[in-house]
């Protein structure tokens, strides 16, 4: 489907001459009939395949009609396609109006959210991709799970005044969570106490506005395909911080016979049994 993008339309300068958009990314001189007929039916859009016959109606050439199009190519937008489905786990303590937020924040950035559980969940049941949300971080049991299914997921961890998406992890194709796990205990070799004690911890509310834009960011990376990349936001400050992951030579993940069995081992094991989940290590 040809379609001109909503924020290009076409805006005339002068009786004669049109410009695309508001910083004219194409402008078209001495207009021709055909040329605003079909920049009117742009407007709405073309199927491709009725491009040539349609201009050839108002008057075009095949030749002509092509390169018109090409011209514009900077304004064209992409035809909406049929939203992903996904589904959504949740840690069974989140709360209602959290749930609530988050599943909004996935439908308003393009997701059909097929459905929404506690986990733990049968992750074989459905190869749905899947959001998986957690407090503080994700288990690595759970993540393994959804590996071992072959299921693609993306991770949106709630740390109260901080939120971590990402990255979506493609079984057999990218980084999975282990992955991460073990680049950072390659780079400081507490990373697996620490992390014990985090899964330990109780959660804390998060605040809802960064629910919403935390739901739409992972929205956009299963609905755009970004793969490699997470995105941590605060509420303390509009700026997001990106980052780029890449799969760790000791990790499984890729190979069909073991699939996310090098590091999602369960490490809560060694973590801290107070009540404050803050007693010093041994």
């Amino acid at each position: 489907m040809l379609r001109l993008a909503p924020s290009h339309p076409p805006l005339w300068r002068s009786p004669s001459s049109i410009q695309l958009g508001p910083e004219a990314v194409a402008r078209v001189d001495d207009v021709a009939v055909w040329q605003e007929r079909l920049l009117d039916a742009l407007v709405d859009g073309i199927p491709d395949a009725m491009l040539l016959p349609l201009a050839a109606s108002f008057g075009a050439s095949a030749g002509d009609a092509t390169a018109f199009v090409r011209r514009i190519s900077g304004a064209l937008g992409r035809a909406p396609e049929a939203p992903p489905r996904v589904r959504v786990e949740v840690p069974a303590e989140l709360g209602h109006a959290e749930t609530t937020t988050l599943l909004a924040g996935l439908r308003g950035g393009g997701l059909d959210v097929a459905g929404c559980t506690a986990w733990p969940v049968d992750a074989a049941a459905s190869r749905l991709p899947v959001v998986a949300v957690a407090h503080r971080l994700l288990d690595p049991l759970r993540a393994a799970r959804l590996v071992a299914a072959d299921t693609p997921h993306v991770p949106i961890e709630l740390c109260g005044d901080r939120v971590t998406i990402g990255p979506l992890v493609v079984p057999g194709v990218t980084a999975c969570l282990a992955c991460l796990h073990a680049h950072r205990r390659a780079a400081d070799p507490t990373w697996p106490l620490v992390a014990a004690q985090l899964l330990s911890r109780g959660a804390v509310p998060t605040e809802p506005a960064l629910l919403l834009e935390a739901a739409l960011l992972a929205a956009r990376l299963v609905a755009g395909g970004v793969l490699g990349a997470s995105v941590a936001l605060s509420a303390g400050s509009v700026r997001r911080t990106w980052r780029a992951h890449r799969p760790h030579a000791a990790c499984l993940c890729r190979s069909p016979a073991g699939s996310a069995t090098a590091d999602a081992r369960d490490d809560r094991s060694s973590a801290p049994t107070t009540a404050t989940a803050f007693a010093r290590p041994a």
